[in-house]
């Protein structure tokens, strides 16, 4: 999915307008009806915008599974995983690996 048609879809799934959207980011609607027409496409500090209007990542936008809203508590987990090694990184991966799988088995 190209990232203005997921920008549209993730406006619609919160019911925002474009709008509201345009309000939220301060990125004007025109612009929005530009890169949903594949008229031109979004810069860097626009997508940062939109990222932080809907409380994602730029990873979130552009992965291709689902989304993950970074909640209030969930943010300073991401800041602080990008501290860590890939082996402490890979440490907390089989923890909560290892942790759901006995929660499935309850």
């Amino acid at each position: 999915m190209d990232i203005a048609r997921k920008i549209d879809m993730l406006r619609y799934k919160k019911g925002w307008s474009i709008y509201k959207l345009s309000l939220e980011t301060g990125i004007t609607q025109s612009a929005f009806a530009n890169w949903i027409a594949g008229k031109s496409t979004p810069s860097l500090p626009n997508l940062q915008a939109v990222c932080e209007a809907f409380g994602i990542t730029l990873a979130n936008l552009f992965a291709e599974e689902g989304i993950v809203e970074v909640t209030p508590e969930l943010k300073p987990i991401l800041e602080n995983w990008t501290l860590l090694s890939k082996t402490e990184q890979e440490s907390i991966k089989l923890i909560i690996e290892n942790y759901m799988n006995n929660k499935q088995s309850k």
